[in-house]
């Protein structure tokens, strides 16, 4: 036991405290006591006495079905004052053993405790927990368990091996929508879609095949093949022309004349055609119509030129190289000097409805065949073809001298429409330049006599006795005025017979022969059948009939 004593101050006095404490112990239990007293200034001491004992039982385990060890503590504390009061406190405590995970026992704090079975990879862990997708562990009906929230790895959140079609990005995928659909923006292979892929786009796409031919109905543009989408597709033959689509140009790549707006595909290539034949034979079904010719060859002689081309009478592929249309006020009589000097007359969008003398009349050779054609502002009436004498140039033929045989041969006609005054084409076996009934001298030579000439006849249509004609007459031709108009020929003070562009006799007074054909003749016709008045054609008279010629060749 000990005794404390202090001394508390007030007003020169102290007053003592006094603390007793007290210790006793044996055995196996042990108490305390300590007791304070505490005096005031009003002469009151309490003394508290505190004791505590503490028991504690070992090797008693408590079964009731657990097998838990318990073990007990005690404590009082008692306090007393001088006035005799005195309370006491005890407090015990019993308290388990440890819990364990895994002793088969659901402890406070697990979830679960299957004992030996606990498991990471069953439906209770070795940590007491429920099996979970996203505790690290692959857990019953689990393919995978990462313990994260990424779904862009190899394990998305539902525990499931990432894939195509589960909805999440993961490496090696553009995209994932999780669904099977091939026209959104994600294909079912999780790759994002594109032009030949083999799926349609919804609302981008218009087509896809899946292929890289351009020729099918769907483009590597995934459009159908246009005339203007800058590849080479459809039926074109180069890119955007061809086929159905505008002809190519020259030079462009060219399966078959149609191809070509020049009509002509040479070795797969759009090249100006040498003639109209050419055009004909790389293209069949070219129509009628100008096309670009250079019967002299690329690169040498005269530059290409639009040429018209008949690609229908007598099998097509007829160059005209002359049109004489009767009415067009400019006359092509005998002495005109386009029949001979090489220059050209017109253009070829007007080749059938005024005088015409193109290019191919003088750089035109090698043709075979020759063609005279009747018409009406280009209207066929009739026609002969005649197989050609030489390959010479039309205009070679002018300038070769009287009766210059042209169409040796009579192959292939159509005159049942014409009239039956018509003489030229109707009745002809063969076809001459210059024809010339020398009477009385030559008709391109010298200066006497009083020859008759058609720049293009035959023996049928102006015979010896002057009766019928051809084309660019100048009949009688002494007698004429103050000149030789181009023969060579003096003029003795009369008049001319006939100056016309194409005739089908002399007048009516003349034997009743029918006279020109539309309203073209130098001088006014009088039809008197006198040598008189210099200025006009005595022995000419209109026919009536509105005919015009066209020579082509072939």
């Amino acid at each position: 036991m000990m005794l404390k004593l202090g001394f508390w101050p007030r007003a020169r006095s102290f007053v003592p405290a006094l603390t007793l404490l007290m210790a006793c112990s044996g055995g196996d239990d042990a108490a305390t006591s300590e007791t304070t007293l505490t005096g005031t200034s009003t002469g009151t001491t309490t003394m508290t006495t505190t004791s505590g004992s503490t028991s504690t039982t070992t090797g008693e385990e408590t079964t009731e079905g657990t097998g838990t060890t318990t073990t007990s503590t005690s404590t009082t504390t008692t306090t007393t004052t001088t006035d005799g009061t005195t309370t006491s406190d005890t407090t015990s405590e019993t308290t388990g053993k440890d819990a364990v995970c895994g002793d088969d026992v659901l402890d406070p704090g697990e979830e679960c405790d299957a004992g030996p079975d606990n498991n990471d990879n069953g439906v209770c862990t070795t940590e007491c927990k429920h099996a979970a997708c996203g505790d690290g562990f692959i857990g019953p009906g689990e393919a995978c368990d990462d313990g994260n929230t990424d779904d862009g790895d190899e394990c998305t959140n539902n525990c499931a091996l990432a894939s195509c079609g589960d909805g999440f990005v993961q490496p090696g995928e553009d995209c994932d929508d999780g669904n099977d659909d091939n026209t959104d923006a994600c294909l079912a292979t999780c790759v994002s879609p594109s032009c030949g892929d083999g799926f349609t786009q919804a609302g981008v796409e218009a087509c896809d095949d899946g292929n890289a031919i351009d020729s099918d109905e769907c483009t590597v543009l995934c459009k159908p093949p246009a005339c203007d989408d800058g590849i080479k597709s459809g039926d074109e033959s180069d890119v955007d022309c061809g086929g159905a689509c505008d002809q190519c140009g020259l030079d462009a790549i060219c399966n078959q004349g149609s191809d070509c707006a020049s009509g002509n595909c040479s070795s797969g290539t759009c090249k100006v055609a040498a003639n109209c034949g050419a055009i004909k034979m790389t293209n069949p079904n070219a129509p009628s119509g100008i096309y670009g010719v250079d019967p002299d060859g690329e690169g040498t002689g005269k530059a290409p030129f639009d040429a018209y081309c008949d690609m229908e009478t007598d099998g097509g592929g007829w160059t005209l190289v002359l049109n004489l249309d009767t009415s067009d006020g400019h006359v092509m009589w005998w002495a005109n000097t386009k029949w001979t000097d090489g220059t050209t007359k017109g253009t070829a969008d007007k080749a059938l409805t005024e005088d015409h003398v193109s290019q191919a009349w003088s750089n035109y050779s090698g043709a075979k065949e020759v063609l005279v054609m009747v018409h009406k502002e280009g209207v066929p009436v009739g026609w002969k073809s005649f197989t050609k004498s030489t390959t010479d140039t039309m205009r070679a033929h002018m300038n070769g001298g009287d009766n210059v045989l042209v169409g040796s041969a009579v192959k292939n006609m159509d005159v049942a429409n014409l009239w039956a005054n018509e003489r030229l084409v109707r009745i002809s076996t063969k076809l001459y330049a210059n024809h010339c009934v020398a009477t009385g001298g030559a008709c391109t030579t010298g200066n006497t006599g009083s020859p008759d000439g058609d720049r293009i006849g035959s023996h049928e249509a102006t015979p010896s006795d002057n009766n019928g004609g051809g084309l660019g007459n100048w009949h009688d031709m002494n007698y004429c005025c103050n000149a030789a108009y181009g023969s060579g020929k003096q003029c003795n003070g009369q008049s001319f017979r006939t100056s016309s562009e194409a005739q089908a006799g002399w007048a009516p007074c003349y034997g009743g022969q029918a006279g020109y054909f539309g309203s073209d003749v130098l001088g006014p016709a009088n039809a008197t059948c006198g040598n008189t008045m210099c200025t006009q054609s005595n022995w000419a008279a209109p026919s009536g009939m509105d005919y015009d010629y066209s020579i082509y060749l072939r």
